[in-house]
């Protein structure tokens, strides 16, 4: 079955993270910060009048430290679990490709990569979102419960 991605861009990073999670695509949103969390869960923002969690998707895949702030564009995402806020740096139009297209990753040097795509010479890691924001909810939890 083809993937419907949507390419999204951290520094000067690209990823795909499957289209079906995203709600909406924002402009730079500004967030509250929220005192002693986890620096991949560094604040919320407001969305549709409630607080959504911010995840510092940069941070969680080890390609930037704390520049979620400074991003220009904001993904809003839903998961088995509920909603996330996801700064970015810039998003293309979703995609579909075959899944033919989408090799097994190798090597493991992105966490939560799955699936790689090879596009102009460049290799673009596909993100397995739902188990990103799942680790990172339960991980929340856990702490939240032991403080």
């Amino acid at each position: 079955m083809d993937a419907h991605v949507l390419p999204i861009q951290l520094d000067s990073n690209w990823f795909f993270i499957e289209a079906h999670h995203v709600r909406e695509v924002l402009g730079a949103e500004p967030w509250l910060p929220i005192p002693r969390s986890r620096a991949e869960l560094p604040g919320v923002v407001v969305w549709r009048g409630r607080a959504v969690p911010l995840v510092d998707l940069g941070r969680v895949l080890g390609i930037a430290q704390g520049a979620a702030k400074g991003r220009p564009r904001t993904l809003i995402v839903r998961h088995e679990r509920g909603v996330a806020a996801l700064p970015i740096d810039a998003a293309r139009v979703v995609r579909r490709i075959p899944s033919e297209e989408l090799k097994l990753v190798q090597g493991g040097l992105i966490p939560y990569g799955t699936r790689e795509f090879e596009e102009q010479g460049e290799i673009v890691t596909l993100i397995d979102l739902e188990t990103l924001l799942s680790d990172l909810d339960r991980a929340a939890g856990a702490s939240g419960d032991a403080g």
